[in-house]
């Protein structure tokens, strides 16, 4: 234990004295140092501050009013920065710090600037910082700045303002002499939170349009963005280095940043690392690696803005792509297969040109498998044309390409199709694209579609064009035709029974559709097997997806061959009618009456008794009773 003398309990009590009568002192100085300094001292003190501070000219409401605790400042409640065109910045209030030494001297010198709920509007053409605000930055020997409750509206061409960033916290640490700049800020933004890091080694320079060492990080939730490298700002503004972000859900991005996802599923994780090079004409971004949903590419992109609209550019490839997260292009309503009812808008197309490229090794959709793909989406003017070139797909190869673009009238949209198939799956095709697993085997399509409306609804219904299909060796999938003919052979008024089930083999089929107005007529329809000969004429309709078919099937004789079909003994008409999903088929009556040796007496005796046509026509139907076919499988092998 250290014991103290009385002379050193006198020496400390004698400087606690002295510290408390220095402290009186000083108190005294602060509270009086307002009469020290004359009040346009320091209302021009604070103008002074304030414009060194933000680099414009002020406007001040009121009288400027010196405050000393908790520390020295000078409020002001009202303070309007002047600026150039229809752009203005004003703060509800203002708070200029003061250093304490100089004020005990009677001399007001400004630590820092406060700027609280500032509020700049600027217009839509204006939105890029212009020169009046890059003073907000930097400059020598200025006082830091800091924005409490800050906002950043927009006024659009009606005179309207909305509120584009709001809640900006920020804090401006400017080094002295003006050099480096190391800025924090946080804002929000439609409803979600974001912070900002802003360094720069050299503020002025990056103000007189020099390039500087610039680093910015952006984060919001789990998504972030990053730029290292060199920028400056002024007429000349340029930006290069690296260049990378990630998001947790590029749907949620997309959400947040007002831009509508092209497809109903997928687009989850997203990242991408780039080397950029930006200026006021565009941004460049090459070499550019990008994840999504686990798939990865590699390409280049660009954005120019130096033209009548925003434009697009990029190429990528990749060695494996998966598709399935993002669903099937579908025309139809999942419920009962009808076409979308849907209003279609392409207007929005007219506000952007795009000139993407992809090409992949191969590429995944659910159950069908591409390979060696390669694919474009041109738009130009509100015209959009896809393209996919020839790729391996469904046990063949396919060409297609898809012209979306605004009808003539103005109203609605005009799409057109052409494509080609070359050994390709009939049923994987048209199970894919159309939802009907009917035809099996591999052959070649070609099709030449075209129609405008509001709606794929109202496209199907002006549809025009035509289809080319050839097939070898397959089947028709619901019914066996030969076992169906064999026992109507046998016992014509049985009507066949049911005439459900099995499936019908074919060498060939082959088959010209010429489309108009949404009517499709089959021309040169014909199938042949082993067994059945088989051919169809009628029309189709599109729109209302209805069948209206007339037939005829030719039984072979068993073990004839080609030479023989010529002669063959039976042959039954048959009408085809219904939804193309389930459609029914009837055989014809007539034919059969005409089979059977006691049918004609029966008739007769009816006839004879009295009983009318009416009683006959009964007769009639219960010979050649209308029997649907089962539901297409949704999947191959079902």
């Amino acid at each position: 234990m250290v014991i103290f003398g009385a002379n050193a309990r006198r020496a400390v009590f004698a400087s606690a004295v002295l510290v408390g009568v220095l402290a009186i002192i000083g108190l005294c100085l602060i509270s009086f140092a307002s009469l020290l300094v004359p009040t346009a001292d320091v209302r021009k003190v604070a103008t002074e501050a304030l414009a060194q501070s933000t680099g414009q000219k002020v406007r001040l409401g009121g009288e400027p009013r010196v405050s000393f605790f908790p520390a020295p400042a000078v409020t002001l409640e009202k303070v309007v920065f002047p600026m150039s065109g229809d752009q203005s910045l004003d703060a509800e209030g203002v708070v200029a710090r003061l250093r304490l030494l100089p004020l005990l001297i009677g001399r007001l010198e400004v630590a820092d600037v406060t700027l609280n709920r500032p509020t700049l509007v600027v217009t839509g053409k204006s939105l890029v910082m212009g020169p009046a605000l890059v003073g907000l930055v930097a400059g020598p020997n200025r006082p830091e700045l800091r924005l409490v409750g800050g906002t950043i509206a927009v006024r659009n061409a009606d005179g309207l303002t909305e509120e584009l960033v709001s809640g900006i916290n920020a804090r401006l640490d400017r080094s002295a002499g003006g050099g480096s700049l190391v800025a924090k800020i946080a804002f929000a933004w439609r409803d979600r939170t974001a912070d900002a890091d802003l360094e720069l080694a050299n503020a002025a320079a990056f103000i007189t349009g020099e390039p500087c060492g610039t680093r910015l990080d952006i984060t919001s939730g789990t998504s972030w963005m990053r730029f290292k490298g060199s920028s400056s700002a002024g007429p000349n503004a340029k930006a290069q280095g690296d260049f990378s972000g990630e998001a947790s859900s590029l749907r949620d991005l997309l959400a947040w940043v007002g831009l509508p996802a092209p497809t109903a599923g997928g687009l989850g994780r997203f990242a991408f690392s780039a080397k950029i090079a930006a200026d006021r004409t565009g941004v460049q971004l090459s070499p550019v690696s990008a994840e999504l949903d686990g798939n990865r590419s590699e390409g280049a992109l660009s954005l120019k803005l130096d033209g009548e609209r925003p434009e697009i550019q990029g190429t990528f490839a990749a060695d494996a792509l998966d598709l399935t997260p993002y669903g099937r292009f579908v025309m139809t309503e999942p419920s009962d297969g009808a076409w979308d009812r849907s209003a279609l808008n392409v207007h929005p197309l007219s506000r952007i040109d795009i000139d993407l490229r992809l090409s992949a090794a191969r590429m995944r959709a659910e159950d069908s498998n591409f390979e060696r793909v390669a694919t474009s989406a041109v738009l130009r003017s509100g015209r959009l044309v896809v393209a996919l070139g020839t790729a391996q797909a469904w046990g063949g190869n396919v060409r297609a390409s898809l012209d979306l673009s605004p009808a003539k009238d103005g109203v609605g949209t005009t799409m057109r199709l052409q494509a080609d198939g070359t050994g390709i799956s009939l049923e994987r095709t048209f199970g894919d694209l159309l939802g009907i697993r009917r035809i099996e085997g591999s052959g070649d399509v070609q099709t030449v579609l075209e129609g405008s409306g509001a709606s794929y609804y109202e496209i199907a219904q002006s549809l025009s064009g035509n289809v080319a299909l050839r097939v070898s060796n397959g089947a028709i999938a619901g019914i066996d035709i030969g076992q169906v003919m064999r026992r109507i052979e046998r016992r014509p008024l049985s009507g066949g029974g049911d005439l459900r089930g099995g499936r019908t083999p074919f060498e060939q089929l082959g088959a010209k559709i010429f489309i108009a107005d949404g009517i499709a007529t089959l021309q040169q329809a014909h199938m042949e097997g082993k067994q059945v000969l088989l051919s169809l004429e009628g029309e189709v309709a599109v729109g209302s997806r209805d069948i209206d078919l007339q037939g005829r099937a030719v039984l072979l004789p068993a073990g004839s061959g080609t030479s023989d079909r010529q002669a063959a003994p039976f042959d039954l008409p048959f009408i085809v009618q219904g939804p193309w999903s389930s459609p029914y088929v009837m055989l014809d009556p007539k034919s059969l009456i005409q089979r059977s040796g006691a049918a004609q007496p029966l008739l007769d005796a009816v006839r004879n008794k009295g009983v009318g046509e009416a009683a006959v026509r009964s007769v009639i139907e219960q010979l050649a009773k209308p029997t649907a076919l089962p539901p297409a499988p949704t999947k191959a092998g079902n």
